[in-house]
């Protein structure tokens, strides 16, 4: 009799260590009995500050030290760290998500048969850039978040799917806050969608509509901080 193997696919999470975006992914994913591994980059024992300053303080994912011991953790000192990349290769991962780390090189992702995926708080192609959530929201648009395959350019992957994000919009603070709590429930969506044997759609981003906004700057979000609620102005 010939035995059936059932070969089962391997998924992780790569993220800078203390990465509040990953963190808020792995809390959506423990409330809800999933457990992939973890990859932490470098050691990072503070705080954010970035994040803390652009959300007023107001954005507090779940600690790593409350992780469920059921996660499997592994930690590296960099993307480039030859025990990643040989780490990589004997795992044998399917899919990767990106929570929060440095440029994924064309040697990472190369060893991922799916691809790794990245939750952007943008509507692509439109809305390429870190500053995304601020130029949608100026522009008097949804906060769309897309989820994409990442590829060797800036936000250019194929396309899976996207959502609208019901942000807070009470202040600047609360919109910058609640933007990853809310993409969090978006990945674990798509995530229970690829462990049920679904295949993830590939949609070719469109670059002829493709638009590049560069980092808004901070006078740009101060002057945002202070006139919150008035007419919107670039």
């Amino acid at each position: 009799m010939i035995q059936v193997v059932r070969l089962v696919k391997k998924i992780c999470l790569i993220m800078n260590d203390n990465s509040y975006c990953g963190r808020e992914y792995i809390s959506a994913l423990q409330r809800n009995n999933i457990f992939i591994d973890i990859i932490l980059i470098g050691v990072n024992d503070s705080f954010d500050e970035l994040e803390d300053k652009r959300c007023g303080g107001l954005w507090s994912p779940l600690e790593q030290s409350n992780y469920s011991s059921k996660f499997c953790i592994s930690r590296f000192n960099s993307l480039n760290d030859p025990l990643f990349i040989r780490h990589l290769i004997e795992a044998n991962y399917s899919l990767g998500i990106q929570g929060g780390t440095g440029i994924i090189n064309n040697n990472c992702l190369s060893k991922f048969s799916e691809g790794i995926l990245n939750f952007h708080p943008g509507d692509l192609p439109f809305y390429r850039g870190c500053s995304a959530p601020e130029y949608q929201y100026l522009h008097g648009n949804k906060i769309i978040s897309s989820c994409h395959f990442l590829s060797k350019g800036i936000d250019d992957g194929d396309l899976v799917d996207s959502k609208i994000l019901n942000v807070d919009t009470l202040s600047y603070f609360s919109f910058r806050a609640s933007i990853y709590p809310m993409t969090s429930e978006f990945v674990l969506s798509v995530i229970k969608r690829w462990l049920t044997g679904e295949d993830l759609a590939r949609k070719p981003q469109d670059e002829s509509l493709a638009i590049y906004n560069k980092y808004i700057g901070d006078n740009a979000i101060d002057k945002m901080i202070k006139n919150w609620g008035k007419p919107k102005e670039l």
